[in-house]
């Protein structure tokens, strides 16, 4: 849905509300948005509580906790084959960690077992097991919060392209901040302008202090925390003597010291002190500090 300005990931489980007359779309509903998607990348749940229990999952599931990683290549199953998985995507265990069996033919050492939900051919929902090395970026259940491991999974996506409202197949500044806080099981609305909403107790309003309070507000801050002015948001990364540091995936902006913007359009580390194209610093610009735990 081009409306909406956002993608659904693999194994997002879906409210289906309605369906389009030649039954090629159906409107649907994520924790995050409404919007229309193709049928064929939908594939429906037997019961409501098939639904839920995708919905809650216990801890037999992995989570991606790197910024992406492709399966193996599977010369016997297309639907997995090379299947991209994206950071905070969870896919259930179909069997205990550690257990050997055969697998299309192939012996499951080193791998964890995993259920791939795939759409059958009448449209429900089918699950199709697929092999996950160890070695791979993925954690058993959500990891647990700390600020720490917020900057340890942000800076596993330093450096790559800016995609707006997952144009590219990668992320903006709001759905690099969500799909970060997913591995501890924190879901995050979608957008900036929701994140703002967020009750007084998680975000503090420091719209009316001055550039020199907000500066010694955050530098009191654990590196982590989110950072928000209208239309982008950040995460805390520490600082640099007196110098604040962010990391956020960047559209553009003009470096401190000028006035001459910049096609960033990376996901980087950038002090606080660059400049929007009004003329005002990040910092100037921050309204609110998001603190989750």
């Amino acid at each position: 849905d081009t409306l909406q300005e956002s993608v659904v990931l693999q194994n997002e489980p879906l409210a289906v509300l309605h369906e389009s007359a030649d039954g090629k779309f159906l409107f649907v509903a994520a924790y995050f948005y409404v919007g229309w998607i193709n049928s064929d990348s939908v594939a429906l749940c037997s019961s409501f509580e098939q639904w839920q229990a995708l919905l809650a999952p216990e801890n037999d599931f992995l989570v991606v906790t790197g910024s992406s990683f492709r399966l193996c290549r599977d010369p016997y199953e297309p639907l997995v084959s090379e299947l991209e998985l994206t950071m905070g995507m969870r896919l259930s265990l179909a069997e205990k960690p550690g257990t050997v069996k055969s697998v299309r033919g192939r012996m499951s050492y080193d791998n964890y077992i995993v259920n791939v939900p795939s759409r059958a051919a009448d449209g429900s929902l089918k699950f199709i097991e697929a092999l996950v090395p160890i070695s791979r970026d993925v954690h058993i259940g959500y990891l647990p919060f700390t600020y720490s491991n917020v900057i340890r999974l942000a800076d596993k996506t330093r450096g790559e392209i800016y995609g707006w409202g997952g144009m590219l197949g990668t992320r903006d500044c709001s759905a690099l901040v969500m799909e970060i806080y997913r591995c501890f099981g924190i879901m995050l609305p979608r957008n900036t302008s929701d994140l703002a909403k967020l009750p007084e107790k998680y975000a503090a309003d420091v719209s009316s202090l001055s550039a020199e309070a907000k500066r010694e507000t955050i530098l009191s801050q654990p590196a982590g925390v989110i950072l928000f002015f209208p239309g982008h948001v950040m995460i805390y990364y520490g600082s640099d003597g007196n110098d604040l540091l962010c990391l956020s995936a960047a559209g553009k902006f003009a470096p401190a010291q000028s006035s001459a913007t910049q096609n960033v359009y990376t996901v980087e580390v950038c002090s606080l002190d660059v400049r929007l194209s009004n003329g005002k610093t990040w910092l100037e610009a921050i309204e609110k500090i998001i603190r989750i735990g």
